[in-house]
């Protein structure tokens, strides 16, 4: 790569091969801004910013790592090709859950791309890149630095590690879902749902990620602490309240931009605040109850038959970092 090209262009967090099929009947996609100002523009001005992926900009050791997730940009196209195999069955969305959770077959290689593809949006997206930020911000303030800036290189130079350590990490444990909707769009953001930590270090068990990718599809990956071999990937379709609960959420882990194909959302309290924010503990009892769901689904009922175990690895996690908490506030007031 040359020195003109690694000191030129933006880099993109949220990858044109995606955009495109967030466009609406006119072929162009939204954008709501945090102030509530919507910007409708053809694919590719969104989602970039300029040399994120840049080290040492300037320098004659000037380097780039944005070559890395070109496989995963190309596997973005073929993802919706992909969806469209799968036998996700139009069961009521409205009945049980263990009914409507459908397990599905899915080869190494798809698993693959499914961990690149998801790998990739968590380690470029701006909610990392400020989580870095604020990060070092911190470790500054507590060692009384003068200087306390963290400019993009240095971002850069904790976030270029990041991918190869999701990817790992997502193929080689846990189990994917994808949830469908057909009564109501997603949104996608500049932050989705997740607890990853933003380092390769500590990436263990009890990490969950929900990831709007499609307006009509969205990715899951959880790994509890013990969840069946199989199946590895399940499907499940969504009713429209349910797709609002997940579009909630992404407004809480978003900041400044959301994206929406028809549906324009209806902007929370948490989302026009303008700053990220999170669950205490990354937990929430709807949506962890959903996430043990899909992760203990199995086949190890009755005859084969399907059933859901009784452990619930996301939901006593929660509970039990409530309790630590409750128990270490009463210790301080002894």
């Amino acid at each position: 790569m040359t020195h003109n090209e690694i000191n030129s262009g933006k880099h993109h967090w949220w990858p044109t091969t995606l955009q495109k099929y967030w466009c609406n009947r006119d072929g162009l996609i939204s954008v709501v801004h945090s102030s509530g100002r919507v910007d409708p523009s053809k694919p590719g001005p969104f989602g970039a910013i300029n040399h994120a992926h840049s080290e040492l900009r300037g320098t004659p050791w000037a380097s780039t790592f944005e070559p890395i997730f070109t496989q995963s940009d190309d596997d973005i196209t073929a993802f919706p090709e992909w969806l469209a195999t799968i036998d996700s069955k139009n069961i009521s969305n409205h009945r049980p859950m263990v009914e409507r959770i459908i397990p599905q077959t899915i080869s190494e290689n798809e698993k693959q791309m499914l961990a690149r593809i998801t790998a990739s949006l968590l380690a470029r997206s701006p909610r990392i890149r400020y989580m870095i930020k604020r990060g070092n911000e911190n470790f500054r303030q507590e060692q009384n630095w003068s200087d306390q800036t963290v400019d993009k290189s240095l971002i850069a130079a904790n976030q270029r590690h990041l991918y190869d350590a999701y990817r790992k990490h997502m193929k080689s444990s846990g189990r994917w879902a994808i949830l469908f909707s057909d009564e109501k769009e997603f949104i996608a953001g500049d932050g989705f749902f997740h607890n990853f930590p933003a380092s390769q270090d500590f990436i263990n068990s009890g990490k969950k990620l929900i990831l709007p990718i499609l307006p009509t599809a969205a990715i899951i990956f959880m790994s509890p602490m013990s969840y069946p071999t199989e199946p590895k990937l399940v499907t499940l379709r969504l009713n429209s309240n349910e797709v609002e609960t997940i579009n909630e959420i992404t407004q809480i882990y978003a900041c400044d931009y959301l994206f929406f194909r028809n549906e324009k959302p209806n902007l929370t309290e948490d989302f026009k605040i303008g700053k990220y924010q999170q669950y205490e503990f990354d937990g929430d009892p709807w949506l962890d109850s959903l996430l043990d769901d899909l992760s203990q689904y199995n086949n190890w009922g009755e005859n084969g038959a399907a059933k859901i175990s009784s452990k619930r690895y996301f939901t006593e996690s929660l509970e039990g970092n409530r309790r630590f908490k409750s128990l270490k506030q009463t210790k301080k007031r002894v």
